[in-house]
C-alpha cells in the first residue's frame, strides 16, 4: 500500500503553529505557583469514560517512522518509511479495596520498502488484580498473553527471511505481607516462550541457485521459572533494608539448534540458577527515590559443553527531580539472558541508562536520553568444543544508543511528538556491527 507523506511546506506550517500556540500558553502559565501548575496539567489529562466501577481509556497512535537499516546490517543497507497504526486502550477498577485492571496495546506496522518482509501485527495484553486479605496484607495475581516481532539485529535470528514471530505468555502470583517494620514478600513469575519457524532467502553461490531453508526457531520454545522471595525492614519512613532471593529454571521443549539451523549443532539448554541481592530503597519526600542492590547471579547448563555463567550482578534505579519541571531517571543493570549461539551458554548483559524530560511549557515537553549496554557472550566457540586444539573466541557487543524529541498537547484528546533515535552496535564479531538512525512524527488522540 502506498502512503502518502507531509510535505516540507506542510510540517513547516505545522511546526510553526505549535510554536505559536506553545508561546501563547506560556503567557498564562506561572510555573512558580505549585496550584496552577497542578491545575494545567489536569486541562490535559486523559479523563477516560466511567462506567460503572470502571474507567475505560482509549487511544489511538498514528506514527510515521524513518528508519536508515531496517534489517540492522553493516552491509546492504536498506531504510524504509514506516506507518504504524497503534490503537488500544486501559481499564481500571475505581474499588476502595480490591483492583482489577486490563490493558491492550498494539501496533500495526506498514513498510514502503520491502513490505512483504517485514510488515508486522504486534498485540500486547495484560490482566492484573490486587486482593486485600488483611489491612497490612494483599495477594498480587497477574496474566498477559503478547504476540511479537523479533528484532532485526538479534544475533539469534541471522539470515532469516522475515523477522521471527513468538509469544509470550507470563503467569505472576505474590503475596505480601506487613507486620510492624518487616515486609515479607513470596510468589513465582512463570513465562512460556513459543517461536515460529522462518525461511532464509533463496541465494545464489557460484553461480549456482540454492533454495532458502527453514529455520527451526521453535526449538527455543521453553518455560522460564523465577520464584522469589523478598524480605524487608523499614529503617524509618521512606527508607528500607532488603534482602531478596530469586530461584531461575529455564525448561526447553526440546534440543535447542544453533540459530535455528540444526545442521550448525543443537544444544541442550536447560538451566538452574540463583540472584540473590542485598538493597535499599529510599524516598526523600518525593525529590529523590531510588532502589540500589548488590549480589551474585548464576546459571549452570545441563548440557556440558556450555559452561557455567557467574558473577556479581545488582541494579540501580534512580528517579530525581532537580526542579518542580524537570525529571531525571537513570539505572543501573546486571543480568543472564538467553541464545542460540554456537557454544554459548548464555549472555551476560551490563547496562546503564539516563534520560531527561522537562516541562517547557504547560503543554509542551522535551525529552532526551542515552543507554549503553555490553553484551559478554560466555565461551563463544568459533568450532566444535570436541575438536582437538579448538579456540575459545569471546564475543563482545558493545550497544549504544541516545534520543531526543519534543511533545505538545494540543487538548486533553490530542497530542503530537516528533523525536530522534541513534542506535549502533560495536562489535568483535565478524560483520556484526551496525549503526540504525530514526525519526519518528507522533499524534496520538486518547479520550
Amino acid at each position: 500500500m502506498k502512503l502518502k507523506y507531509l510535505k516540507s511546506n506542510s510540517f513547516t506550517l505545522l511546526l510553526t503553529g505549535l510554536l505559536s500556540c506553545g508561546t501563547a500558553a506560556a503567557a498564562t502559565y506561572d510555573n512558580t505557583d505549585p496550584e496552577a501548575k497542578e491545575r494545567s496539567r489536569s486541562d490535559y489529562a486523559q479523563q477516560g469514560i466511567r462506567t460503572g466501577s470502571f474507567t475505560i481509556m482509549p487511544k489511538l497512535e498514528l506514527n510515521n517512522d524513518y528508519v536508515s537499516n531496517i534489517y540492522y546490517r553493516q552491509s546492504k543497507v536498506d531504510d524504509s518509511y514506516i506507518a504504524h497504526w497503534k490503537p488500544g486502550f486501559t481499564v481500571s477498577s475505581n474499588w476502595n479495596r480490591h483492583a482489577l485492571n486490563f490493558l491492550l496495546d498494539t501496533d500495526i506496522a506498514q513498510y514502503t520498502n520491502w513490505a512483504s518482509r517485514n510488515d508486522y501485527q504486534n498485540v500486547k495484553t495484560e490482566l492484573n488484580g490486587r486482593v486485600d486479605v488483611m489491612r497490612d496484607s494483599h495477594f498480587d495475581t497477574s496474566f498477559g498473553y503478547n504476540y511479537l516481532t523479533e528484532r532485526r539485529g538479534s544475533p539469534d535470528q541471522i539470515s532469516a527471511l522475515t523477522p521471527t514471530i513468538y509469544d509470550t505468555k507470563v503467569i505472576g502470583g505474590f503475596y505480601s505481607h506487613t507486620i510492624n517494620r518487616i515486609t515479607l514478600k513470596t510468589g513465582v513469575n512463570a513465562t512460556r516462550w513459543d517461536y515460529d519457524n522462518v525461511k532464509t532467502g533463496d541465494t545464489i553461490e557460484s553461480g549456482i541457485p540454492i533454495l532458502g531453508t527453514t529455520l527451526q526457531m521453535s526449538t527455543r520454545n521453553h518455560w522460564l521459572y523465577k520464584p522469589e522471595i523478598r524480605l524487608g525492614y523499614l529503617i524509618q519512613p521512606g527508607y528500607e533494608a532488603y534482602l531478596k532471593y530469586q530461584y531461575t529454571n529455564a525448561s526447553y521443549d526440546t534440543l535447542t539448534a544453533v540459530n535455528g539451523n540444526a545442521n550448525n549443532g543443537a544444544y541442550n539448554r536447560n538451566s538452574t540458577g540463583y540472584n540473590a541481592l542485598t538493597g535499599f530503597a529510599f524516598d526523600l519526600t518525593g525529590l529523590i527515590t531510588g532502589d540500589v542492590s548488590i549480589g551474585y547471579i548464576d546459571r549452570t547448563y545441563t548440557d556440558n559443553r556450555l559452561h557455567q555463567v557467574s558473577g556479581v550482578n545488582g541494579f540501580f534505579d534512580l528517579k530525581w527531580r532537580p526542579t518542580p519541571l524537570t525529571t531525571v531517571v537513570g539505572s543501573v543493570f546486571r543480568n543472564i539472558n538467553e541464545t542460540t549461539q554456537a557454544g554459548v551458554s548464555g549472555i551476560f548483559a551490563t547496562g546503564v541508562s539516563l534520560n531527561a524530560e522537562h516541562e517547557l511549557l504547560r503543554n509542551v515537553n522535551i525529552h532526551a536520553g542515552a543507554d549503553f549496554t555490553n553484551n559478554d557472550y560466555n565461551s563463544y566457540r568459533t568450532v566444535d568444543p570436541t575438536t582437538p586444539g579448538a579456540q575459545n573466541f569471546k564475543r563482545n557487543d558493545n550497544m549504544y544508543g541516545a534520543n531526543v524529541g519534543a511533545k505538545y498537547l494540543f487538548n486533553r484528546y490530542l497530542s503530537t511528538d516528533l523525536s530522534y533515535t541513534y542506535q549502533n552496535r560495536d562489535s568483535n564479531y565478524a560483520n556484526s556491527n551496525y549503526e540504525v538512525n530514526q525519526v519518528m512524527l507522533n499524534i496520538k488522540g486518547q479520550y
